[in-house]
């Protein structure tokens, strides 16, 4: 694929986005001349990141098993050279695999696009930053996000196909039997489209142990939407909106800048769960990570599924708040490893509550009837975890900003 695209570097600079490859692909990667970001695996986490490390007016997006032949290149080039910011592109899906099946698989393909206006992932995209800021990105979806995308764009955007193919490996289909493929295909965009979770479809997309399938760890922060006097109250009573809203806004950047790049998928959970508290918070906190709201109920409930829905595709994963100064990948490898030998692990707060919560199953009645907000969080919550006969580990104990004397000297007045 990188010798294909050589023909475009006068016009084009190439990222490519590894999701914990284990052989050579990075080196080769920048041998070639290209950017390499690293985050965990995950096509619509992976396409995010990919898309924040381009600076380009019109971003392609390929996966790494197409080739682009001269007609294709050629077709690419002249949609760009007369494009509206609100066109987005497409080419046509043809197998690299011969075969009476894989032609049928090819008019299916071509079916679906015409009647639904879906197009595969693996058919490419091109779209304006413009149109594809304006449309949110790639969901952070482990699949579906190909959907996703196009559902996005096409509320604003007007989809063109572009008068070339795009060749794509049919090597999936040859290892699980084209028909098996095709059957499982449909049966998860139905259930999509019914309403099903991505996050809930993704092992059965992966469900022989192929590239991607490895279950990894999930970091969610948990996050309030940035308005003044909804966030921070007790703290602002000291020192007002303004500067409350400022502390509020610089801690919740460190934290989640301090756990970009770490061996874990990077997720924030946003309360209120609208749309438009979702697009504040992405603006505030960065693009390259999945957004989410949080469930109903209290802030228990709201955990507890959080830890349930995200141990449906992962192996462990750990709730931080965005509330606690100085808290780093280092933290967080502590809380994984603790993981290997604990059912729960909790990182106290100074305050009587506690700022990191993890499992590896989910173990909701550490949730059920705790005074929140309360300096009988942390207690209430071993009480619990004892009664079910938990293993709980500690992390070190934390300070979380609630009052002007939780603020580090360094935030007062930067």
């Amino acid at each position: 694929l990188l010798s294909d695209l050589e023909p475009l570097h006068d016009i084009a600079d190439v990222v490519v986005s590894d999701g914990g490859s284990t052989d050579d692909t990075r080196d080769l990667a920048r041998r070639g001349g290209a950017t390499v970001v690293e985050g965990p695996a995950g096509r619509g986490a992976q396409l995010r990141l990919g898309a924040a490390a381009s600076e380009g007016a019109w971003l392609i997006f390929l996966h790494a098993d197409s080739r682009l032949d001269g007609s294709a290149l050629e077709a690419l080039r002249d949609f760009l050279s007369d494009a509206a910011p609100e066109h987005f592109a497409h080419f046509r899906m043809v197998f690299d695999t011969p075969g009476t099946v894989f032609r049928a698989l090819e008019v299916g393909q071509r079916l679906r696009e015409r009647v639904f206006g879906m197009p595969y992932g693996d058919q490419g995209l091109v779209v304006s930053r413009a149109l594809y800021d304006r449309a949110g990105g790639y969901p952070d979806w482990p699949i579906m996000e190909d959907v996703g995308i196009v559902d996005r764009l096409s509320r604003s955007g007007r989809r063109v196909v572009l008068g070339a193919t795009l060749r794509t490996s049919g090597r999936r289909y040859l290892r699980e039997g084209p028909l098996r493929g095709l059957a499982r295909n449909l049966t998860l965009i139905v259930a999509f489209r019914l309403g099903a979770d991505p996050e809930a479809l993704a092992p059965r997309y992966r469900p022989d142990g192929t590239p991607g399938a490895a279950r990894a760890h999930e970091v969610i922060v948990f996050v309030r939407a940035p308005v003044p006097g909804r966030v921070k109250t007790r703290l602002a009573a000291d020192i007002g909106d303004r500067e409350a809203m400022r502390i509020y806004r610089r801690i919740g950047r460190e934290t989640v800048d301090g756990l970009r790049g770490g061996p874990w998928r990077l997720s924030v959970h946003v309360e209120p769960p609208d749309p438009d508290s979702i697009d504040d918070v992405r603006r505030w906190l960065g693009a390259d990570v999945g957004y989410r709201g949080q469930s109903p109920g209290d802030l228990g409930d709201r955990m507890a599924s959080a830890i349930e829905s995200t141990l449906a595709h992962a192996d462990a994963v750990c709730i931080v708040g965005s509330d606690i100064p100085n808290l780093d990948e280092a933290t967080l490898r502590d809380a994984f490893q603790a993981l290997d030998t604990h059912d729960v692990v909790l990182g106290p707060a100074m305050d009587g509550g506690y700022y990191l919560i993890g499992m590896r199953r989910p173990h909701v009645e550490v949730f059920r009837d705790v005074p929140w907000s309360t300096d009988r969080v942390l207690r209430v919550t071993m009480e619990r975890a004892a009664t079910a006969g938990l293993r709980v580990a500690h992390l070190d104990p934390r300070t979380d900003v609630d009052r002007l004397a939780d603020v580090p000297a360094d935030l007062l007045h930067g």
